[in-house]
């Protein structure tokens, strides 16, 4: 091959190596891919909010559950006596207000009598006084009706005082009355425990972690299993900051994982990151409230990668997803999603 000939083809291999690696920057503008991404999904965990010995236990480790099923039963006869003594003291509570009501009522019947024994002494006072001044009356009656008109005055007071105190000890007459709203309090905490007793999945999910069997003690807010949320599946993926620039929520994503090597996932960005810790262990939460992500190499000055969240559309009941999975993400570019759109 002669020198000249030599030169054509290397020109001819640079302009097509370079076409190649101009189409591939551009495909990798469009599909920004990472394989370092993992399947989340929301951990909940369950805690007894009682105290008390496990009766019944009808769910095994790892089984699917579905929300509002029964995870366990504490034992809810301590509930059940405690709700009927809670409820046993409103009725005292409800006699006892009744009884100091019927006392505010007979105390203000008690001072309009009195109230009308003062008007008689008053209209009594009123005819005899003038009489008694030109002595056309005895001065003894005179002295009766001011003992008359005093002791009805007397009387009328000690009425008032005993109807105070019949309001004072009575208090508001209804609801809001303090004694009714300490055993109505009383009564609804009672009814709480006795349905903390029972305790129903929140949620659909896998329970995992379980840690009781029946006849075991549970106790007031131990963790005794979890459940992996399965309405919450989504895969968290790292991209390098040079390609956050094309990525947007709402994009579609294709999920890939190693677990299932012939199916592709979809799914869309519901956001990307906003902060990341500098070095730490990856995902962790760091000091500022962010996630730690190691630099790949120490030496280096790498791209720092920051964690996008896709949501994945819909799950394959044949191909369950499990938290923790490996992932491999491709995202459609911006221009790509507007289009399509």
């Amino acid at each position: 091959m002669s020198a000249k000939l030599r030169s054509a083809v290397l020109v001819a291999t640079l302009v097509v190596a370079a076409g190649l690696a101009v189409l591939l920057l551009r495909q990798t503008a469009r599909y920004p891919s990472t394989d370092d991404a993992y399947v989340d999904a929301d951990v909940v965990g369950i805690v007894a909010q009682v105290a008390g010995p496990i009766v019944d236990l009808p769910i095994t480790d790892n089984q699917t559950i579905a929300a509002g099923e029964l995870l366990f039963q504490i034992d809810p006869r301590p509930f059940e006596i405690e709700v009927e003594r809670a409820r046993a003291e409103l009725d005292r509570v409800g006699f006892d207000v009744t009884a100091l009501t019927d006392a505010v009522t007979n105390a203000e019947a008690q001072v309009r009598y009195a109230e009308a024994a003062l008007r008689l002494a008053e209209t009594q006072w009123r005819r005899v006084e003038p009489l008694a001044e030109i002595g056309a009356l005895p001065f003894q009656d005179r002295d009766r009706a001011q003992a008359s008109l005093d002791g009805a005055r007397a009387q009328l007071a000690s009425a008032n005082a005993l109807l105070a105190q019949a309001r004072a000890n009575l208090g508001e007459a209804d609801a809001n009355n303090p004694d009714i709203r300490i055993a109505v309090a009383a009564l609804e905490r009672a009814e709480l425990n006795l349905d903390y007793a029972t305790v129903d999945a929140p949620v659909n999910g896998y329970v995992t972690d379980l840690d009781l069997s029946p006849g075991s003690y549970a106790n007031v807010g131990s963790p005794v299993l979890s459940l992996v949320n399965v309405d919450s599946w989504r895969v968290v993926a790292y991209f390098r900051e040079t390609q956050l620039d094309d990525i947007r929520p709402g994009q579609r994503a294709s999920v890939y994982l190693p677990a299932y090597p012939d199916l592709r996932f979809e799914g869309s960005v519901q956001g990307v990151g906003w902060g990341v810790e500098q070095q730490g262990e990856d995902g962790a939460r760091g000091s500022s409230g962010v996630p730690k992500v190691s630099p790949t190499v120490d030496w280096v000055r790498m791209a720092q990668r920051f964690p996008v969240r896709i949501t994945v559309a819909d799950t394959d009941p044949d191909h369950p997803l499990r938290k923790g999975m490996r992932a491999t993400v491709r995202i459609e570019s911006t221009a790509d999603v507007a289009a399509s759109e």
